[in-house]
Order: C-alpha cells, then structure tokens, then sequence
C-alpha cells in the first residue's frame, strides 16, 4: 500500500498560508467585535453600495449643515451682544442730554459731552466685534475692520460743520444728518465694511442670512445722536451755553428715538436665531434616523462575532502548536 506525504516545503507553505489566513479573520473579528460594523462591508452589503452611499453622502451634507449652523448662531448671539451695548449706551446717554436744558449747569453739559463721547467709542468698538478673523458687521468684506475709530468719526463731523459755516444746534443737527445720509460721508469714510452677507443653507430646504451691517439705519441712527452729543465735547458752539444745551437735547432726541429701531434689529436677527434652532433640531432628528439606517446595513450580531472571534483564537493557538512541533521533528523521532 502506497501513501503520499507532503514535504518540508510543501507543509511549511501549508501551515503558513492557514496563519495568514486566521491572522487576518482575527483582525477583521476583532475589530467588528470594537466597533460593532462590519469590517468588509462589500461582502456585507453582495458589492451593492448604492443605499449606503446614499446615507454617508446625506451624513456628510447634515454635518456640513451643522458646522454653518453652529457658525452663524454664535455669531447671531455675538451680534445680539453688540446691539445691547448700543442699546445701553443710548439709555444711559438718551435721557441725561434730553433733559440738559432745564436746568443744567455749563459744567454738567460738558461732562455730558465727555460720557457721550466715551458711549460713542464704546459703541463703534462694540460694531468692531469678531469672531475669531471674521469681523461680524463687516458684511461680506469679513476680514475687515467695520468701523475707524471715534476720533476719526468726530474729526470728519467738525470738518463737515466747520464747511458748512454752521452757527445754531439745528444746523449742526443738519450738517451731521447730511453727512450720515450721504454715500460719500459716512458709509465711505467711516465705515470699512461691504455689502451684506448672502444667504447659507442651513437645511436641505432652508436658507438663512444674517444680513446686518455697521450701516444698518437702527445703528446709524444710534450713532449720529451719540456724535451729535461727543461734539460737545469738541468745544462747539464755544461760548453759547443755549446752542449747546439745545445741541444736548437733539442728541438726546435723537438716541431716545433709536431706541425702538435697535429692537427690531435685535429682533430681526432673535428670528434668525429661531430658525438656526429648528433647523438644527431637525438636522438632529434625520442625522439621528440616517446613523440607524446605516447601523442596519452594516452592523453584526456582537454574539455572534464573539463566537467567532473564540473560534478563530483556538483555531490560531492550535495551529502555533501544530507548527512549534514540525519544527522540532528530527530523525531520531522516527528511529
């Protein structure tokens, strides 16, 4: 009777093609046995990738989403913070220069002048606020400074009153309007921004658009009664203590009357925070629904891979044994 042996060679190869082989089964358990997915998902999925494409690519679009979202809400209610300021600012200042005729001292217009002036550099660095590089009412020109500073705003209004041979509060009022209102006074002068900020998708079917700029006519408003009453501080109208209490009241006037205008914007941009919140809530939602269609295309039994892993463990183990003692054959065993 005839039998066939396997050489040296031929059983080396044997034994080292198994290794391989378990080797590479213990990887790919080990690691679906970690993350609970499969770790072919070809053979998962028989080469038909099409769904699954579908939902990463719909992941990868919900986190993008996510990522704008995030962005435009801190810089929403970074912005919310900047129009309190002015707010603060023209309540604090509004009321003290409205009531600066009746009854109030040479000395006490002044100090007003100087509080002003202070509310008013506070005001534009408030409008300077960024985020991280990104200056917040610049517009699109976002690495951009928004504003100059006050003294330069205050120096550009004497020019304008001195050019206009203003001599009463009322023309003073009326030179500085003019110079607000005016393309070429402050919104080329002053401000440093460009125009608004496009809309950005938040959602498949929902864009937003934070649109608000240093020019916005709330904040102009804002800031002209401020320099209206920072100009006192500059010695106009030196000498005529009723042109500038008169000077006090319009300034005082006019921070009054921006008052409601800086609500809405503050409340035109709550709106835009209220839609970037349910926005981000339904992102959420279908994020959440994606991750678990995903999860019932690629996820495995973890018994089951349990099972397997033990097996492929022994089965390792007893092929190191099966190769430790080939190795160890010599011909004296067989003597």
């Amino acid at each position: 009777m005839h039998t066939l042996s396997l050489g040296d060679l031929s059983q080396s190869l044997i034994l080292n093609r198994h290794n391989v082989r378990l080797k590479t089964d213990l990887q790919s358990l080990t690691t679906e046995s970690t993350t609970g997915m499969a770790a072919d998902q070809s053979a998962r999925l028989h080469g038909n990738f099409a769904q699954i494409g579908g939902i990463e690519t719909s992941l990868t679009l919900l986190d993008a989403y996510r990522n704008v979202s995030a962005e435009t809400q801190i810089a929403a209610n970074m912005m919310q913070k900047s129009l309190k300021t002015l707010q603060d600012q023209a309540a604090a200042l509004g009321t003290d220069l409205l009531t600066a005729p009746t009854g109030r001292s040479r000395g006490q217009v002044d100090i007003l002048g100087v509080q002003a002036a202070q509310g008013l550099d506070t005001a534009m660095m408030a409008l300077n606020t960024t985020l991280g590089d990104r200056v917040l009412f610049s517009g699109q020109e976002t690495f951009t400074i928004a504003l100059g500073s006050s003294d330069q705003l205050l120096s550009a209004l004497s020019e304008v009153i001195s050019a206009a041979n203003a001599v009463s509060a009322a023309d003073i009022e009326s030179a500085v309007t003019a110079w607000f209102d005016d393309p070429a006074g402050f919104a080329s002068t002053i401000y440093q921004g460009g125009d608004p900020l496009d809309p950005v998708s938040v959602s498949a079917d929902q864009t937003v658009q934070l649109d608000v700029t240093a020019t916005d006519p709330a904040i102009i408003d804002t800031l002209k009664g401020l320099s209206l009453g920072a100009l006192l501080s500059r010695s106009v109208l030196a000498g005529s203590d009723v042109g500038r209490a008169d000077l006090a009241k319009r300034a005082g006037q006019l921070l009054v009357s921006a008052q409601v205008p800086l609500t809405t914007l503050g409340a035109k941009i709550g709106t835009v925070q209220t839609v970037l919140s349910d926005a981000t809530t339904r992102n959420d939602a279908e994020d959440a629904a994606l991750q678990k269609a995903r999860l019932s295309l690629l996820s495995v039994d973890p018994y089951e891979t349990a099972t397997r892993l033990q097996e492929t463990q022994t089965q390792l183990q007893t092929l190191y044994a099966i190769t430790a003692r080939a190795a160890r054959l010599s011909l004296v065993d067989f003597l």
